[in-house]
């Protein structure tokens, strides 16, 4: 009798269980997807805002009429870079990826990194050993001199799209958020690359 008792109980349990355990297992998921989404919604406004604030600066210079001058080229994209920056002068590493959306990012690089495809792409933007370091900050204009790697598709298609005001850029070991048009800074993930 008392061994039926402890069966039956250890069946209410285990029903009991069947019911309340997959309210526990789909809350954390749904919550970290939320968690991500919330995250990623605040640095596509951010990056939305940029492009708004780039094309009024741009739209406030003189038109570049077509041309395969590059010295007009470089001049008109220099001053769209100085507009940008002295719009911008109060702007700080983390304004667009912040703290959050940079863990997020990471996160994202390093298990993309550590499939087999990654380690692939780990090569392709691995920097020479004659490559000379570069400490970059918001607001500066990505130097021509620098190896400037483009981000490998197997990440590119992990990572927030952009619009096609900016890219990301892979300098060294930081992941950076550049303006294509300024060669810009505009915000970077100091290390993101390990």
């Amino acid at each position: 009798m008392k061994r039926r008792i402890r069966v039956i109980r250890l069946l209410l349990w285990l029903s009991l269980f069947t019911f309340v355990a997959p309210g526990f297992t789909e809350r954390a998921p749904t919550s970290q997807v939320n968690e991500e989404a919330r995250d990623f919604k605040i640095f596509t406004d951010r990056v939305q805002e940029y492009v708004r604030m780039q094309k009024d600066l741009k739209a406030s210079l003189p038109a570049l009429n077509p041309t395969n001058d590059a010295a007009r080229i470089i001049e008109h994209q220099h001053a769209l870079a100085r507009k940008i920056a002295d719009a911008r002068r109060d702007a700080r590493q983390g304004d667009i990826f912040t703290p959050e959306v940079a863990e997020r990012f990471r996160k994202i690089i390093d298990r993309t990194f550590r499939e087999p495809e990654g380690r692939l792409a780990r090569e392709t933007i691995r920097p020479d050993s004659s490559s000379k370091v570069v400490v970059l900050h918001v607001n500066d204009v990505c130097p021509e001199d620098i190896p400037l790697t483009t981000t490998p598709p197997t990440l590119l298609r992990m990572l927030p799209k952009l619009p096609q005001e900016l890219a990301y850029r892979i300098v060294g070991h930081d992941l950076t958020l550049q303006d294509t048009e300024a060669r810009l800074i505009v915000d970077l993930i100091p290390n993101a690359i390990r």
